[in-house]
């Protein structure tokens, strides 16, 4: 990855709706090198997806610490809420890591569903600080 993606990337994250085209003329390419290099990023695993952030009343973080061995029963329990923003198995302090957005009674019933599977912590946002930087993510 060059300095050329690294720009790609930066104007991706400012405005991903910007067509390939407009990101060539602030990163001086043409359209069709920037939808080149893009596609190339993506086949090379740099970009995983194209998304946006949808805001959410009730944003919860739950870190799971697993009190049985049945992890692909769990997962598959977890996937199978639409309210699951981000699922991680993680090193440190915990097994799981859970970004949700489940409103208070839908929370309750999440977990009651994975309460025998493992014991678990949740936080609540109360306000977000600042809007999120992807920038560090692109450096090789």
């Amino acid at each position: 990855m060059d300095k050329k993606d690294r720009a790609i990337l930066d104007e991706l994250t400012k405005d991903s709706r910007q067509s390939w085209k407009e990101i060539g003329e602030k990163v001086f390419l043409t359209g069709q090198a920037v939808g080149q290099r893009v596609l190339t990023m993506q086949t090379c695993g740099i970009i995983e997806r194209f998304t946006i952030d949808k805001k959410t009343d009730y944003l919860q973080f739950i870190t799971i610490y697993m009190s049985s061995n049945q992890f692909s029963s769990f997962e598959n329990t977890v996937k199978s809420y639409n309210q699951i923003i981000e699922f991680y198995k993680i090193t440190g302090d915990g097994c799981y890591f859970i970004k949700s957005c489940f409103d208070k009674f839908e929370l309750t019933l999440f977990l009651e569903k994975i309460e025998h599977y493992c014991r678990y912590k949740v936080s609540h946002q109360l306000k977000k600080l600042s809007p999120h930087n992807h920038a560090e993510k692109y450096t090789l």
